[in-house]
């Protein structure tokens, strides 16, 4: 049943993922030292029909200071693709802070951001942002499923606005202790301009130490 499950899933992915902008995640995470955990992320993203359009490599590092808080921070470091086929650089950070807590099995999540970039652009213009994402997670043990929802909203802090959001629904599949696999389908918004909603289609794969 889980292997259907997961076909199906990653074939609905595949198909849709011709007419919509796709990107592949990986994280690679583990604990160096007491509740202090390192994670490396590397990322490529497509726009419509399989045209490359951005890759990068995100580090950082999270502290754990209790059940229910963490503060992280991380770099980003990659390039876009323009117009005239040209790769640019670009840099990115990202100052966190999360909580959550475990109900049955429901896991609710917060997370607050603090970056200097809305992950929205096709340039690359820094802009200081606040980033409140609220996430419900829910876990289906015997079949090692994770389905989730997820809600952000962008506060630029120069405009004093909030001129984004994101909406997003997704399925994590837990293939061992170590390694799990996931899709997610996300709509980025424009609150501020007439500028189109963005349709991404995603697969994640995470290693976990």
């Amino acid at each position: 049943m889980k292997k259907l499950v997961l076909t199906l899933g990653l074939t609905f992915v595949f198909l849709q993922a011709f007419s919509q902008r796709t990107w592949f995640e990986t994280e690679f995470t583990a604990e160096i030292a007491d509740n202090l955990e390192f994670a490396v992320s590397p990322e490529i993203r497509f726009k419509e029909g399989f045209e490359l359009k951005e890759y990068f490599l995100q580090a950082g590092i999270e502290y754990k200071f209790s059940k229910y808080f963490r503060l992280g921070a991380g770099y980003r470091f990659g390039y876009n693709i323009n117009k005239d086929d040209e790769h640019e650089s670009f840099g990115r950070f990202n100052i966190d802070a999360k909580t959550g807590f475990k109900w049955n099995r429901f896991n609710p999540k917060f997370r607050l951001r603090y970056t200097n970039a809305d992950d929205f652009a096709d340039d690359n213009e820094t802009k200081n942002y606040l980033r409140y994402r609220l996430e419900l997670e829910y876990s289906i043990k015997k079949l090692d499923l994770e389905p989730y929802i997820l809600n952000e909203w962008y506060h630029e802090l120069d405009a004093k606005e909030f001129n984004k959001s994101r909406i997003e629904v997704g399925l994590m599949y837990k293939l061992n202790k170590h390694h799990k696999i996931g899709a997610y389908y996300r709509v980025n918004k424009y609150l501020k301009s007439d500028k189109d909603d963005r349709s991404i289609i995603g697969v994640s794969y995470k290693f976990s130490l």
